[in-house]
């Protein structure tokens, strides 16, 4: 298992739990020590390490390495890059090698076949490759992975037979596609379609919001019915791993076959822009001048419930306020240690500033559950929402 992190931790302890033999890679010591954590009184042998040395001879090899965007925008693919490189060293004949990482339509035939037939490896007879993108919901509610049916698309047919043969040992359902090309823009369009979707949502939220009429009430009104609609809710926009990052790597293929997407790249400004839209509206509020405003942001990570900040829109929304030399603090009950990411930010330890004052905003930035709602309406003068989801009052602005 190459590869520790929100992907490849449930599936090296399902594959423990599976009856496998597993050795997890990972070069952060966290990610070991939080696997092995995970397993420990679980089922099967798990046991993780950070010298690629100690890999050789495995029999399947799984790459569940990050895939982020670079400073540019572009797919990053310099781990997929390296893990492969650690494979194709230490491969044996028969192994398989499966791509679990998000990557561009192509990379499996592409990037992954080059640098295993850059090694010698016949793929198809020395060795087996395929595809299976990761589907996981990281949160305390989320499915086991056992239970989250797979894609599975592979270069040849004696690929897709040895990858099949070890992926119905770990999940209740295979779905095999017709070529890795097609499990590959099958895993980017499900978040396209999130993405688009949450877009959609922000626009229509203005719009909502302007016409006097409750968003929030709008989507469950129309999350009544039975078909033809899912609901997605406004917020400050998306965070985390996938859903800003994920439509970068179909667009990026999409423009260098000549057929990029116009609604897909509105889609992607407009979430980037979600936060600078916000800004706006509380400065609208609180006076242009922010500098000495003393604003608390509840909740700073990408997901409710979740201790992660990965592409973390509160993030952003904070260096924004920072810049603007507001008097700031952020509070997320989420989090035990204080991220390297806010070391330069007070941290409060409830709805006041650090010093006890009372802030003179609060923004909420992450809706958890162990936020008591009705609390932050009554914790400053002045609280802006951004998922429409507080209480109604005279001092809370649904942005």
């Amino acid at each position: 298992m190459l590869g520790l992190g929100y992907v490849g931790r449930p599936l090296a302890l399902g594959a423990a739990a599976a009856g496998y033999e597993v050795l997890g890679f990972d070069p952060a010591q966290r990610a070991r020590e939080s696997a092995e954590k995970a397993h420990r009184g679980g089922h099967g042998g798990f046991r993780a390490c950070a010298d690629p040395a100690q890999l050789g001879g495995a029999d399947t090899w799984l790459i569940c390495v990050p895939t982020p965007l670079d400073a540019r925008g572009r797919p990053d693919l310099t781990a997929v890059r390296a893990a492969l490189g650690i494979a194709a060293r230490g491969l044996s004949p028969g192994a398989l090698v499966c791509l679990v990482s998000t990557c561009q339509p192509g990379a499996t035939n592409g990037l992954c076949r080059s640098v295993l037939e850059a090694a010698g490896w016949r793929i198809g007879r020395d060795v087996f490759l395929a595809v299976s993108p990761e589907r996981e919901n990281p949160g305390p509610h989320a499915p086991p992975t056992r239970s989250i049916p797979r894609l599975l698309g592979a270069t040849d047919p004696a690929s897709l037979r040895r990858a099949l043969a070890f992926w119905r040992h770990l999940v209740d359902r295979v779905e095999m596609v017709a070529s890795p090309e097609v499990a590959e823009c099958a895993k980017l369009l499900e978040n396209t379609y999130r993405l688009v979707n949450i877009a959609l949502m922000d626009e229509l939220h203005a719009a909502f919001t302007a016409l006097g009429v409750p968003t929030r009430d709008v989507v469950a009104a129309a999350a009544t019915k039975p078909f033809g609609f899912s609901p997605f809710w406004p917020g400050l926009g998306a965070g985390g791993h996938c859903i800003p990052v994920d439509p970068a790597f179909l667009q990026m293929e999409a423009v260098r076959a000549g057929a990029p997407s116009a609604l897909l790249a509105k889609a992607m400004a407009r979430n980037r822009g979600r936060v600078a839209r916000v800004l706006a509206q509380i400065r609208a509020r609180l006076g242009d001048d922010l500098a000495g405003k003393r604003v608390l942001v509840a909740g700073v990570t990408y997901k409710p419930d979740v201790a992660d900040l990965r592409a973390a829109a509160p993030l952003r929304l904070l260096r924004h306020l920072h810049h603007a030399r507001a008097e700031l603090a952020w509070h997320d009950p989420v989090l035990s240690a204080v991220p390297k990411a806010l070391s330069a930010i007070p941290r409060s330890v409830a709805l006041k500033m650090p010093d006890g004052a009372q802030p003179e905003a609060i923004i909420l930035g992450t809706p958890h559950r162990a936020f008591d709602l009705v609390a932050i309406t009554r914790a400053a003068p002045l609280v802006f929402d951004p998922f429409g989801i507080l209480p109604p009052g005279p001092n809370v602005a649904v942005v």
